[in-house]
């Protein structure tokens, strides 16, 4: 079953910009993943019977409320932590640990750089369903299935990452 917050997750999925699966050296499987939640997404649109795009936002109350919206989603959307980027640091941890005790304070700092950071995006994910309630009005407790979506002509099946080379040259 597909409720509000399946929304604002496709939403943030649709951004393309590293939410919801997406491997950072496979522009194919990305792709498909962009191409599964954009369907997805209009689909829900259409079921909740409202367009998450400054054109599409039919009520003035809703228009403002968009805005800030939008500027939650590119704040989570920004969240990382300074081992963001790495996919593999064995030799950087090895280091880290040889560094004695300012090693320890790395890796204590980082971990609460960790959690921190996972309260943050849980946070704005709970100011993004405030926002969608919000903005869906009488709608806010809807579910629809997937069969819902069928009937749209949308498969909601994801991308299988088996199907698709991870990391391409």
């Amino acid at each position: 079953m597909y409720s509000r917050s399946d929304l604002v997750r496709v939403y943030l999925g649709a951004q393309d910009r590293g939410f919801g699966g997406y491997y950072p050296d496979s522009s194919t499987f990305n792709a498909a993943l962009k191409a599964h939640y954009t369907a997805v997404l209009d689909g829900l649109q259409q079921l909740f019977g409202l367009r998450l795009h400054p054109d599409g936002i039919s009520t003035f109350n809703n228009r403002v409320l968009f805005m800030l919206f939008a500027a939650t989603v590119d704040s989570f959307l920004a969240l990382r932590t300074p081992w963001s980027r790495f996919m593999e640091a064995g030799l950087l941890l090895r280091k880290i640990e040889e560094a004695g005790s300012d090693g320890g304070r790395v890796m204590a700092a980082g971990e609460r750089i960790d959690a921190l950071t996972a309260e943050s995006r849980e946070t704005h994910l709970e100011m993004l369903d405030a926002l969608i309630s919000t903005m869906l009005g009488d709608r806010a407790e809807l579910t629809f299935s997937s069969a819902d979506l069928e009937a749209l002509g949308i498969d909601d099946a994801k991308p299988n990452p088996a199907n698709y080379p991870l990391y391409e040259d």
